[in-house]
């Protein structure tokens, strides 16, 4: 891109450059071809230097003047044309220089330049966000807030002149370009050893597609997180292997399917995969009756489908631009009291709102809620912005694809672990899932824990490392006690432990631990440092371990580790 930089300027300043060049030229050659005089009388000549210097303060208007003698009316006739050629060729170079930087694509080389330098210059794991809307504006925000560096792509330019004003704590390179070229990424540090990985969330399913293929081509290393609002695309993603595929339409669909069959299951799942501004959904839950569902765009086919397996009954509103209606459906659009009358509001139980118009889910909801005032509410968001909007209404509940796209990305980024728990907690009854709540919400805010991965390895964990290889048993229950105070338990609570092919959910305080190991935390980001502590002091796992603060033995230990 530098070069890019430097072509375009001697491009746009060749004319310029010659019309300066050629005026010092002329110049410096009538100063040394006109004769002056010297103090005894005799004709002398400047060389070429001192016509050169007496140039150069001449023509940019210092007017120093050096001279070893007067100069003859003939010198002074050439003074007075070369002050006059000289300063306008330099009028002409700093106007065709102005107009150079103030044209879009020579500022935007020289943005570009800077901001592959500002990469190069990252020598820590970064991940590369492609698209800066809801979804990508909260991950950037959420990675910058654990100090995970990041580079955003984005083809919005206001996109990307909100974010230089945001406050995320570190410097992001945000690009003003198209994601899907590879060329593009490269610029972005696609190549770099420090890529940790490339989320695509841009609002197309081809552009993510592009995005997909092409990191793992270039850089088959980096791990691909990939939004796809179509299956064909989810599918197409999935064929070469691409990392992590996000289905905001299927997440929707299982979460229903959870809400109406395990609505505690519902809630903690909802909660701990929906990002850091999730809240804890309440008690109250979809109800069985009838459903009155407006818009049969892909989502609401989805989720039409999740309900009448689930043997709800359900009426649909469409305004007829979707195909394959089911029977009984209702022609219009949903905001007008007429259509939701025909549709038997009154009898209806609940009313989900899909459009992909937020003045129209808004209208729906309240005109709904006026005709019924015990109707159940949801609605789909489209657009951040209007969230304000949608809390104002008091729903039910608030469907945020943006939150759910990045809640998932960056769980599986905290933990390689959290996809098979929510597998393996979705297999327990609801029960289960109510006391895990307990568990996990006691004596905290509305906000979900932080999650995160602990490998038991010389490198992750050296304390507990060496203590095994000692002989000595470590439990689970140790790395949960407060170093400062072991009577104490830190507000942690494993969810999953890894072990060769086992994995065992919320393991026991008496498990035995070994090398190995991969246990998944829950919990809040100060008792994470806690835990750090036991997992690399041996004084401080002495002390978890059996109450006694000998630093000594732990002294040795490190010492013969060292010396090995």
């Amino acid at each position: 891109m530098m070069n890019a930089v430097l072509f375009l300027f001697f491009q746009r300043m060749r004319v310029p450059l010659i019309v300066l060049i050629s005026a010092y030229a002329i110049a410096t050659a009538g100063f040394s071809l006109i004769p002056g005089i010297d103090d005894s009388g005799d004709p002398w000549r400047m060389s070429l230097f001192e016509a050169f210097y007496v140039v150069s303060y001449t023509g940019s208007t210092i007017g120093f003047g050096e001279v070893p003698y007067p100069f003859t009316p003939a010198q002074r006739l050439w003074t007075i044309v070369s002050i006059y050629l000289t300063v306008i060729a330099w009028l002409f170079a700093i106007s065709s220089i102005i107009a150079m930087l103030q044209d879009p694509s020579c500022r935007q080389a020289i943005e570009r330049a800077r901001l592959q330098r500002s990469v190069r210059g990252i020598t820590e794991p970064f991940y590369i966000v492609c698209g800066h809307g809801d979804a990508g504006r909260l991950l950037a925000h959420a990675l910058s807030a654990r100090r995970q560096r990041v580079v955003v792509i984005d083809q919005d330019r206001d996109s990307i002149d909100r974010l230089l004003v945001e406050d995320l704590g570190a410097t992001v390179p945000a690009f003003c370009m198209d994601a899907s070229l590879p060329d593009n990424l490269s610029e972005a540090g696609l190549r770099s050893r420090w890529c940790a990985g490339v989320l695509a969330v841009t609002g197309s399913d081809q552009t993510n597609l592009k995005i997909a293929i092409t990191t793992k081509l270039l850089n088959h290393k980096a791990p691909v997180y990939a939004r796809a609002d179509q299956r064909a695309t989810a599918e197409n993603m999935r064929s070469f292997a691409t990392d992590h595929v996000l289905e905001p339409v299927a997440e929707f669909s299982r979460r229903l399917r959870l809400a109406l069959a395990a609505p505690d299951t519902f809630r903690l799942y909802h909660w701990l995969s929906s990002g850091p501004r999730a809240v804890l959904p309440g008690n109250a839950m979809p109800p069985r009756g009838r459903w009155i569902l407006c818009s049969f765009n892909p989502l609401g086919r989805a989720l039409y489908r999740t309900l009448t397996d689930l043997g709800v009954a359900v009426t649909v509103i469409d305004d007829g631009t979707h195909a394959d209606l089911p029977e009984g459906s209702v022609s219009g659009r949903g905001t007008e009291a007429k259509t939701l009358a025909e549709a038997d509001i009154h009898s209806a139980s609940a009313v989900l709102a899909l459009t992909r118009d937020d003045a129209d889910n808004l209208s729906i909801l309240i005109t709904a809620r006026e005709m019924n005032p015990e109707l159940f509410l949801a609605a789909r968001e489209n657009a951040g912005a209007n969230h304000a909007l949608y809390e104002a209404a008091e729903l039910d509940f608030i469907g945020r694809p943006s939150l759910v796209v990045a809640g998932s990305i960056l769980s599986q980024i905290s933990s390689p672990q959290f996809q098979t728990f929510l597998t393996l907690m979705q297999a327990e009854d609801n029960e289960f899932s109510a006391r895990l709540i307990e568990r996990l919400h006691h004596g905290h805010d509305e906000r979900p824990p932080q999650i995160k991965t602990v490998r038991i390895s010389p490198k992750r964990s050296p304390a507990v490392a060496r203590a095994l290889e000692a002989g000595e048993a470590v439990l689970l229950e140790d790395l949960c006690r407060d170093p400062r105070h072991r009577q104490t338990l830190l507000p942690v609570v494993p969810l999953l432990l890894s072990r060769a092919d086992t994995e065992l959910l919320c393991p026991g305080p008496d498990t035995v631990l070994e090398s190995g190991d991969r246990i998944m935390f829950a919990g809040p980001a100060h008792a994470e440092a806690q835990v750090d502590k036991t997992l690399f002091q041996d004084r401080a796992l002495h002390y978890v371990r059996t109450g006694e603060d000998d630093s000594a033995s732990g002294w040795r230990r490190q010492r013969g580790a060292n010396a090995a």
